[in-house]
């Protein structure tokens, strides 16, 4: 099963991702990872709404499918604010694939976090770009649960695996 986390920038995949991979062994693929110097500067340049995403996202589902060919069970994250982005994955690996939106409530939190790891890792995703791509964020339509990342996360997260028959000897 592809699990697939996805949600606005600093809502907590990551941290959900590593806690899977932690807890149950599952790999975990950040897909941000190909950020490319034409999309970063146009989160400088607030344009990056303007992009034709398309080849970014088939890479995504280029790298699922790597992922696939090594293991069955595995999590994917990234932030996919545009529905068809999310429609594109969800018709390629439908049956196997399972949409996790990862939301929070703490915005101010949100931007906090961002805006630390852009300082301590030079990540380009900050508070501010945040702000600006929120207008953007499309709901979700596909089938998907949700998570929210608050006090209960990790239960949450726990009890949503197991109800997939995953992570079953999770015991923490």
């Amino acid at each position: 099963m592809i699990i697939f986390l996805f949600g606005t920038w600093g809502s907590g995949k990551s941290f959900v991702g590593d806690l899977i991979e932690r807890e149950c062994g599952l790999l975990h693929h950040e897909a941000d990872i190909h950020f490319n110097k034409p999309m970063i500067n146009a989160l400088h340049a607030q344009t990056f709404h303007q992009l034709d995403l398309t080849d970014y996202y088939n890479r995504v589902v280029s790298d699922i499918f790597n992922f696939k060919s090594r293991t069955n069970n595995f999590v994917v994250s990234q932030g996919v604010y545009e529905e068809r982005f999310r429609e594109l994955i969800y018709q390629v690996f439908e049956p196997d694939i399972r949409f996790v939106w990862v939301k929070t409530e703490n915005h101010h939190f949100q931007r906090l976090r961002l805006n630390q790891r852009s300082e301590k890792t030079g990540n380009p995703i900050n508070g501010e770009m945040l702000a600006y791509m929120q207008a953007y964020w499309q709901e979700p339509q596909i089938p998907h649960e949700v998570l929210l990342n608050g006090p209960k996360l990790v239960e949450h997260t726990k009890k949503m695996l197991q109800s997939w028959g995953l992570c079953i000897d999770w015991e923490s």
